[in-house]
């Protein structure tokens, strides 16, 4: 059966669509079928697929390989094409409703202004995948690997994410509403951005989110200073010498978030930190971000430097009296390791 069908999508679209009018009741069988290889296009310099307005509607795609193809238009509603290969493919305007598309390959595909409605994308893996101009309706996303996939201008509504991994998305410009982020034995708790559902998650099962809560305060290190080339570049060999010692360490040298003001940032950032390394020398917004960190974070180690030949500014005396302020250390260009393997081992007594 699926050797009749491949024929009869060989004929062409105009036959293929013709037939599917003419026999409602069929549902085809393309199983398996490797659309680059079977389903060549001679006018195209590299031979791949192409297809404009083709009804796959219904079809029985489960295996197939659509990677490397163009589909523009093209109806795929109530298909079922899990375990398939999309990968590299391009689709235009194409229309998923009620598809069953789980556990396919769909990395650096091409997903632009296409419809899924109550469509099941579960289990798919999917990097650098673009769904530009896309909807999302009703649709299941869950144990998804997205990673660096493009959703700009997209609307992502009632759709269920439990468990998908999401990194370096990008969100422009979309609508993202009603995401649910528990499975189906849970109470339903729904959120508005994609990319927050792990972290949501985490915050709701307590136990997971101490573990995390664990892991970076016993890991993370904050580095303050002076960013400008000169200075950023021995915060960078700090930041080398740090992470050769199983230490995570994190510069504030990146954009603020839009919603909170520098300092509270900082104090964020510093509140989950084993502890904090400040380099003295020629500071500039350091002043203020210590008299906001020093009183409020008692309990977490700062551990002032400063290349020698310099003096700490005035007013950093008056933090002598805080135990979380450990003792001034001088460094050098030779000697910048030193001081801070000085501080580890500090740190770990």
């Amino acid at each position: 059966m699926v050797q009749e069908h491949l024929e009869k999508l060989q004929e062409g679209v105009k036959t293929w669509n013709l037939w599917r009018e003419q026999n409602p009741i069929i549902r085809p069988s393309l199983r398996n079928v490797n659309f680059e290889q079977s389903l060549p296009n001679k006018k195209h310099i590299y031979n791949l697929p192409h297809f404009d307005n083709t009804n796959f509607s219904n079809c029985d795609l489960y295996g197939a390989s659509l990677r490397n193809g163009f589909y523009f238009n093209c109806i795929f509603d109530g298909s079922k094409i899990n375990w398939a290969d999309f990968v590299d493919g391009y689709f235009d305007s194409c229309s998923f409703r009620n598809v069953n598309m789980r556990v396919s390959k769909i990395g650096s595909a091409k997903f632009l202004n296409c419809l899924f409605e109550d469509s099941d994308l579960s289990y798919c893996s999917a990097e650098e995948t673009d769904f530009k101009g896309s909807r999302f309706f009703r649709t299941k996303l869950e144990h998804m690997s997205l990673v660096k996939c493009n959703f700009s201008e997209t609307i992502i509504d009632t759709c269920y994410v439990y468990a998908t991994s999401a990194w370096d998305l990008n969100v422009d410009n979309s609508k993202h509403e009603n995401i649910i982020i528990t499975n189906d034995n849970s109470e339903v708790i729904t959120i508005d951005k994609l990319e927050l559902a792990q972290f949501l998650y985490l915050l709701i099962n307590n136990k997971k989110l101490r573990d995390v809560i664990d892991t970076i305060t016993s890991k993370v290190v904050l580095l303050l200073g002076n960013f400008s080339a000169d200075r950023k570049a021995v915060l960078n060999y700090m930041r080398e010498i740090l992470r050769h010692n199983d230490y995570i360490p994190v510069m504030f040298d990146f954009e603020k978030p839009t919603s909170r003001n520098l300092t509270e940032t900082i104090v964020t950032l510093a509140s989950m930190s084993r502890f904090i390394v400040a380099d003295l020398s020629s500071p500039r917004s350091l002043p203020h971000e210590l008299s906001a960190l020093v009183p409020r974070l008692q309990s977490v180690s700062l551990y002032p430097v400063i290349c020698n030949g310099e003096q700490p500014y005035g007013m950093f005396a008056d933090f002598a009296n805080y135990k979380s302020v450990k003792m001034l250390r001088e460094y050098s260009d030779f000697t910048v390791e030193d001081v801070i393997r000085d501080i580890i081992a500090e740190d770990r007594r």
